[in-house]
C-alpha cells in the first residue's frame, strides 16, 4: 500500500463567518485482513497476515454549485442588509405614532371648541 497524501485524505473546506461547508471530499478505503491458516491447505502457504484493499470510496464537492453560491452570498450579506431594513421600519412607525397623535390631538381639541389642552 502507498497513501498519498492528496488522493486519500478526508477534505473539508469550511467558510469562517457561519460555518458552512464550500467544499467537502469525504474518501475512505476498507481493508481486508486474511490471517495466514495452516489447516486450509490454499491458506498454508500465505504469509501471517496480508491486508488487501476491499472498497475505495469518494464522494462530495470541490466547490459550491451556483446555487450554494447565491444561497451563500444572500446568507452573509442578510444580517447587514435586515438590521439596516428593520431600523428603517422602526423609524417610519415612530413617525406614523407622532403624526396620528398630533392629528388626535388637534382633533380632541377642535372638539372640544378651542380649549387648552388639558382642560383643568
Amino acid at each position: 500500500l502507498s497513501p498519498d497524501k492528496e488522493k486519500h485524505q478526508f477534505y473539508v473546506d469550511v467558510a469562517p463567518e457561519f460555518g458552512f461547508p464550500l467544499a467537502i471530499r469525504p474518501r475512505f478505503q476498507l481493508n481486508v485482513i486474511i490471517k495466514k491458516d495452516e489447516d486450509i491447505e490454499m491458506m498454508s502457504n500465505f504469509a501471517d497476515e496480508l491486508i488487501l484493499p476491499f472498497l475505495w470510496a469518494e464522494d462530495g464537492f470541490s466547490e459550491p454549485s451556483e446555487e450554494m453560491s447565491e444561497a451563500i452570498k444572500f446568507g452573509l450579506s442578510a444580517p447587514g442588509k435586515l438590521s439596516k431594513l428593520g431600523g428603517m421600519s422602526l423609524l417610519v412607525v415612530g413617525g406614523v405614532m407622532v403624526l396620528a397623535s398630533l392629528g388626535w390631538m388637534l382633533w380632541v381639541r377642535r372638539q372640544r371648541g378651542g380649549e387648552t389642552f388639558p382642560a383643568s
